[in-house]
């Protein structure tokens, strides 16, 4: 059965937001050692305390005030093209696009998303946040070392590297009805 996508977000050493990343509500520097979200599979930094609460009642809203006023507030922590968890230190390339970092294994994997960035960011009105193939309940997206697999309307994480290629070869087999919208938790920064 699927869990609602409530993610917390772990601000780990590789999963801090950079000083050019802005707060999706006030718009001001992000600070490290506030509290992050994490929504629909990207990290959202705050200014200050408070502000986290704000987008996480209503993610939807920011983000579309942030792209409208062409700001960085994110990053994804998946490379849309392997669909791999990626963490920033380790990328190879990476592009910006409607108000999201997108961080790339490879440089071939850049070029593949600049053909066409605005279907490849599509993230479905679904997402699973509870293995497929193995049934474990993923905490967080940063937790999905797996990455994902899209089947139908609904995006499922992967608890790890061998689920993915498990459920690509019969997804029909592991793919879970009843997907839910994502919503957001915020927790304390490490």
């Amino acid at each position: 059965m699927l869990t609602a996508t409530i993610a917390a977000a772990v601000v780990m050493g590789t999963a801090t937001i950079k000083d050019e990343f802005v707060c999706p509500v006030m718009g001001g520097p992000v600070r490290e050692g506030n509290k992050s979200v994490e929504y629909a599979g990207k990290l959202y930094g705050s200014c200050c305390p408070g502000c986290e609460d704000k987008f996480a009642a209503d993610p939807k809203k920011y983000i579309k005030d942030a792209i409208e006023k062409k700001r960085l507030i994110a990053y994804s922590l998946f490379d849309p093209i392997s669909r791999k968890r990626i963490e920033a230190k380790k990328a190879k390339a990476h592009t910006d696009y409607m108000g999201t970092r997108y961080y790339f294994e490879s440089e071939a994997n850049l070029k593949s998303f600049l053909k066409d960035p605005k279907k490849i960011s599509k993230v479905p009105a679904k997402e699973s946040m509870k293995c497929a193939v193995m049934g474990t309940k993923i905490a967080s997206y940063s937790k999905a070392l797996g990455g994902y697999v899209d089947h139908g309307d609904t995006r499922y994480y992967m608890c790890c590297v061998l689920c993915a290629p498990t459920m690509v070869k019969d997804p029909a087999k592991y793919a879970i009805k009843n997907g839910v919208a994502p919503k957001a938790l915020i927790i304390a920064a490490k």
